[in-house]
């Protein structure tokens, strides 16, 4: 998902040329993990955040986190960053975040004990930037980030 793109602005080659134009914040996502019939928030959100990092493979069984956002912050806007020397043109910046919205169905506890919790996630598992030069045609693997911010920024 793109979720900040920059105006594009114009580089002339100059050595140690910096984007000075501010990014635009597109989505304002934030991690959560909602419950029904707690009130929207539980004590197992940290083993629902778990189970879906193991799922995903940014976790292993027994670790004591998730490798995701905690509920609460929000995606962050990265910015490409560096310096342009040497490009000429129109360039644009983008930021983009690899969106997971899902529901689940998450039990714990054992025998008699066991309560089955259903609910649903919000969170991504990747952040990331970068930089297009608009003048020039995307590669046919740009992403779809890539793309909206072309579309968005560059006026083709």
């Amino acid at each position: 998902m793109l979720n900040g793109v920059t105006e594009p602005q114009r580089f002339t080659g100059a050595k140690g040329a910096q984007f000075t134009v501010p990014m635009r914040r597109l989505r304002t996502d934030m991690a959560s993990v909602r419950t029904e019939g707690t009130g929207g928030t539980s004590q197992d959100d940290d083993a629902v955040l778990l189970a879906l990092g193991v799922h995903l493979g940014l976790a292993e069984k027994g670790d004591e986190t998730s490798g995701l956002a905690e509920p609460g912050e929000y995606a962050p806007v990265d910015k490409a960053g560096g310096e342009y020397g040497g490009a000429a043109g129109h360039l644009v910046e983008f930021s983009s975040v690899q969106l997971i919205e899902t529901d689940f169905r998450h039990s714990c506890g054992r025998g008699r004990q066991r309560q089955q919790t259903v609910g649903h996630v919000v969170n991504w598992t990747s952040s990331g930037g970068g930089d297009i030069a608009c003048e020039t045609p995307l590669p046919e693997q740009a992403s779809a980030a890539a793309r909206e911010a072309v579309r968005l920024s560059c006026h083709r």
